[in-house]
């Protein structure tokens, strides 16, 4: 079966009258980049680079709402930290893997102001380990939830 583009198909079903297909081809997400869905797709699992900066959920690195679901944090120190988007800000469901590329400091991850990661308290950070991943789910629109994903042996 040959391959055919999208306008191709919605100028076909304008001709048949079927604009409800041809409102669902309007809103379906499309692939960029070598087939990665663009971020902030329902399906999309982009990448975003962030560096940890401060101590504290002012002064942190933001991770993006939009930037990607895989989180790669550099220039943790023990003290340093990243900040999640404000929950405010999220769909429920919206998860984020944060990944701690430091060989042997930990990362500090706060909620955004007045959201918290569960099992922490509001305004209270979560410490990730050194060469670790840390899973977060937007469970509602008060709390993150969070699990470090166990490291894997050489």
């Amino acid at each position: 079966m040959a391959s055919t583009g999208r306008n191709s198909l919605k100028s076909t079903l304008r001709q048949s009258h079927a604009n409800y297909f041809d409102n669902l081809l309007d809103s379906m997400p499309t692939l960029a980049d070598g087939g990665v869905m663009a971020a902030g797709s329902v399906l999309g699992i982009g990448i975003q680079a962030v560096t940890a900066a401060g101590s504290n959920q002012s002064n942190g690195g933001s991770i993006s709402a939009t930037g990607g679901t895989l989180v790669n944090v550099t220039g943790a120190d023990n003290t340093k930290c990243v900040v999640l988007p404000l929950l405010s800000a999220v769909t429920v469901g919206t998860m984020f893997l944060i990944f701690n590329n430091a060989a042997s400091n930990t990362l500090e991850v706060f909620g955004g102001v007045g959201d918290d990661i569960n099992p922490a308290g509001d305004n209270t950070a979560v410490t990730i380990a050194a060469d670790t991943i840390m899973l977060c789910v937007a469970l509602d629109g008060a709390q993150w939830v969070g699990a470090e994903l166990p490291v894997i042996g050489a």
